[in-house]
């Protein structure tokens, strides 16, 4: 007599874990040769921007760009020469100017007015309240020998605070600490107001380290100052200084060397490019003004 047997049921496959560890090892992998590619590329670029980040204003521009006082060159009217009349005679040229007011548009905006922002009308403005100086005058009302407590660069939205760096010793060299979510000043350099130059460092970017990306924007300064001038505050606890930028450039971080002037200056710093970091972007200005917070 023939036994009948259970039917059996199929045993469902365990959980693929040697199957998925294998696709992770095998997406790191991947993941890492791109970012080993994408390094070693920016690596071999490295620098080769350089010429873009050199700019300078113009000698004979620079005393205005300051907003340093320059009388206009005197008009010699030719022999029979009538002058040009300023009125408007045209009924349709005067109606579109009162729709269309370009004397009150910044320069950079008169291809595209529909985008126009709220910059002010280019040229040397310095804002109510503050007093315009030369770089090399000396003040008499105060003595800036404070140190720099706080920066701001309107037109690449910085606003940060301003600290002293600190000097690491590594036995066999020495170096400055990296300012951390802040812009350093290096104490050797002038204080704000100060005949000399004062350097300031802050980082282009950290995305591991978390020490912040206070100057991410600085290399856009140089566009910049093309079109428009770019000022830069710089506050202590007794006054508040307006340096104008008059050039920037690029060098690697083996040629950085921190120089002086003769008259009120500093420069800013700041890694460049992304991921590598080897090179640096160096902006520098000139001081136009200040006011006295006593």
């Amino acid at each position: 007599m023939a036994v009948a047997q259970k039917p059996t049921t199929p045993k469902s496959p365990g959980f693929p874990f040697g199957t998925i560890a294998a696709y992770a090892v095998a997406l790191t992998g991947v993941a890492l040769i791109v970012v080993s590619g994408v390094y070693i590329y920016s690596r071999t670029r490295s620098g080769s921007d350089a010429a873009e980040f050199i700019y300078t204003v113009p000698d004979e521009n620079l005393g205005s760009h300051l907003g340093r006082s320059a009388g206009a060159a005197p008009y010699t009217p030719v022999i029979g020469e009538q002058p040009v009349p300023l009125a408007l005679k045209a009924p349709d040229v005067a109606r579109f100017a009162s729709l269309y007011p370009g004397n009150l548009l910044n320069p950079k905006y008169w291809s595209e007015p529909e985008w126009a922002g709220s910059d002010p009308f280019g040229g040397p403005t310095i804002p109510d309240g503050f007093i315009p100086v030369l770089s090399t005058d000396l003040f008499r009302d105060f003595d800036p020998a404070s140190q720099a407590t706080g920066m701001r660069i309107p037109a690449i939205d910085v606003d940060s605070r301003v600290e002293e760096l600190e000097i690491l010793d590594l036995g066999d060299q020495r170096q400055y600490r990296t300012p951390d979510n802040t812009v350093g000043h290096i104490p050797q350099t002038s204080a704000p107001g100060q005949q000399g130059s004062g350097w300031f460092f802050a980082h282009l970017e950290s995305f591991v380290a978390g020490e912040g990306s206070i100057f991410r924007r600085l290399p856009e300064i140089t566009e910049l100052i093309k079109q428009d001038p770019v000022d830069v505050y710089i506050m202590t606890a007794n006054a508040e200084f307006i340096y104008r930028v008059t050039g920037t450039s690029q060098v690697h971080q083996d040629d950085l060397k921190l120089s002086s002037a003769d008259d009120a200056q500093i420069t800013l710093v700041t890694c460049w490019p992304n991921r590598v970091y080897d090179q640096r972007v160096l902006v520098d200005a000139t001081l136009i003004a200040y006011r006295s917070l006593q």
